[in-house]
C-alpha cells in the first residue's frame, strides 16, 4: 500500500495492491511520509474503498475536520437501511450522512435544533425510509447519548429518498412530496373520503404518484399512442376520471405541463382501486 496524498497525520489518501485509490485512516499514519513511501499497515484502522476518485478525495477532505465515529454512525444507518429497502444506495449518501450527522449533533449541543416542515410528509409518503431514520436515531443515541426527535428522524429520511434520484438533491425530494401530497388532497376532496394508509392499496397509490411526480418534475412522460384503453376508463370508471381532469389541470396550471393520455389511464386506475376499496 502507497501513500498518494496525505491529507493530515491521520488520513491519507492511497493506492492499494490492485491500484485502487482508497482512503486510509489511522492515527499517525502519514507521520513523515512522503508520497510513494509504503503505509504502515499496523497503523491503520479503517479504510474506504470508494469507485470513483471523486468520492475518494471527498470523503478524506470530510474526515480531516469529520471525527471517524461519525463515518461509522453513517455505516450502520446504510447498513441498516439496505436490508430494508432493497436496494443500492448512493455512494454518496455515506458522505452526505456523515456531515448531516456531525452538524446535527453540533447544532444539538449548542441548542439549535431545527424543526422539519415536511415531517408528516415524510412519514406518510415515504414509511420504509422514516422507519429507518427512527432506527437512526437509535444508533445515534446508543453511540452518543444525544436523544434526537422525530424531526431529525425525517432529515434523515429524506436522505435516503434522495438516493433514487443519483445526483439530485434534497430540494428535488421537497418537491415530489409536496407534489405527491397535493394529489393526494385532490382525491380525498374530490371523493370525501380518508384513505385507509395502511392498506395494500394505498401504498400501491404513493408509490405510483412518487414516480408520476419524478417524470413530471423530470418533463417525462409515459406514451402510448392506443386510445381504446383511454376511452374504456373515461366510460367505466367515470368518477376517479372526473378527479384525474382535477388532476390533469392541477398539473397544467402548476407546473406547464400536459399529461399524456397513457399517464391519465394509469392514475384512473390506481385511483379506482384504491377509492373502490376505501368505499367499500
Amino acid at each position: 500500500m502507497i501513500l498518494k496524498k496525505a491529507l493530515n497525520n491521520n488520513v491519507v489518501l492511497a493506492k492499494n495492491d490492485k491500484h485502487q485509490e482508497i482512503v486510509v485512516f489511522g492515527n499517525g499514519i502519514a507521520f513523515k511520509l512522503k508520497p510513494g513511501d509504503p503505509i504502515d499497515e499496523s497503523k491503520i484502522s479503517k479504510i474506504f474503498t470508494l469507485q470513483t476518485q471523486d468520492l475518494s478525495i471527498k470523503l478524506a477532505n470530510l474526515l480531516k475536520e469529520v471525527p471517524l465515529r461519525y463515518v461509522e454512525m453513517a455505516e450502520e444507518i446504510i447498513a441498516y437501511a439496505k436490508t430494508i429497502l432493497n436496494r443500492p444506495l448512493s455512494e454518496y449518501t455515506l458522505l452526505t450522512l456523515t456531515d448531516h450527522i456531525y452538524f446535527a449533533i453540533k447544532r444539538y449541543k449548542k441548542g439549535q435544533e431545527i424543526r422539519n416542515v415536511l415531517l408528516w410528509e415524510t412519514k406518510k409518503l415515504y414509511k420504509a425510509e422514516f422507519d429507518i431514520g427512527i432506527k437512526a436515531v437509535e444508533i445515534i443515541k446508543r453511540r452518543t447519548g444525544i436523544q434526537f426527535n422525530e424531526d431529525e428522524a425525517s432529515f434523515i429520511a429524506m436522505h435516503l429518498v434522495n438516493t433514487q434520484f443519483e445526483g439530485s438533491e434534497i430540494e428535488k425530494t421537497i418537491k415530489i412530496a409536496k407534489f405527491t401530497q397535493d394529489i393526494l388532497g385532490i382525491i380525498q376532496y374530490h371523493f370525501g373520503i380518508v384513505f385507509d394508509e395502511d392498506s395494500w392499496n394505498y401504498g400501491r397509490l404513493i408509490t405510483h404518484l412518487k414516480f408520476f411526480a419524478q417524470r413530471i418534475l423530470s418533463n417525462e412522460h409515459i406514451q402510448n399512442e392506443d386510445d381504446y384503453l383511454y376511452d374504456q376508463v373515461q366510460d367505466k370508471y367515470i368518477k376517479s376520471f372526473e378527479c384525474v381532469k382535477k388532476i390533469e389541470k392541477y398539473v397544467l396550471n402548476g407546473y406547464g405541463t400536459q399529461i399524456t393520455k397513457a399517464e391519465m389511464v394509469y392514475l384512473v386506475l390506481h385511483i379506482n382501486r384504491v377509492t373502490d376499496r376505501n368505499e367499500n
